[in-house]
C-alpha cells in the first residue's frame, strides 16, 4: 500500500474528492454508527480537508477549521473500516496539529471526541476540558491543547 495525503480547502476540492469524503463520513457517522443526522455542515466550506488515499481509495479523512481567532478545531476524524488499526487517522491528526501549530496566531487546538476515544486523543497531547455530554445520543468529551 502506498498512501498519499492531500490537503485542500473547500474551493480546491474536485467533485470526486468531495463525493469520496462525504461518502466516507456518511458511511461511518450515519450508517455504521446508526446516527441519522445531517452530515453536511457549513464548516465544510471554511475547512481544510485532509484526505489520506490508498491509490484512488479514500482511507482516512479529517477537517480543520478556525473556530474563533487563533482557536482551531479538528473534526470529522474518520477511517474507512478496511483501513482501521493501521494508524492512518493518527498520521492525519499529527499532520493537522503540526500545520496548525505553524500557523501564525494559533493558540489552541480543540477536538470534540467520542468519549471512548479520550485516551487515544490524549496520546496526541490533548487534555480533557469538558464534562461528558451527549451529541446525537453518543457520549462526547471536549479535549484541547494550548499552544
Amino acid at each position: 500500500m502506498k498512501f498519499q495525503i492531500q490537503i485542500k480547502s473547500f474551493d480546491q476540492l474536485d467533485i470526486h474528492s468531495l463525493y469520496r469524503l462525504l461518502k466516507l463520513r456518511v458511511d461511518v457517522f450515519v450508517v455504521e454508527q446508526n446516527c441519522p443526522y445531517p452530515e453536511l455542515s457549513e464548516k465544510d466550506q471554511v475547512s481544510d480537508h485532509y484526505m489520506l488515499y490508498d491509490g484512488e481509495e479514500l482511507a482516512a479523512y479529517l477537517r480543520t477549521y478556525e473556530r474563533e481567532p487563533g482557536v482551531y478545531g479538528i473534526g470529522r476524524i474518520v477511517t474507512d473500516v478496511r483501513y482501521r488499526g493501521k494508524g492512518l487517522a493518527g498520521n492525519l491528526i499529527r499532520q493537522a496539529m503540526a500545520r496548525i501549530q505553524a500557523t501564525e496566531g494559533a493558540k489552541e487546538i480543540y477536538v470534540q471526541g467520542q468519549s471512548h476515544l479520550i485516551q487515544y486523543y490524549e496520546s496526541f497531547g490533548l487534555t480533557v476540558c469538558s464534562e461528558e455530554y451527549l451529541e446525537d445520543n453518543i457520549p462526547h468529551t471536549d479535549l484541547h491543547v494550548i499552544l
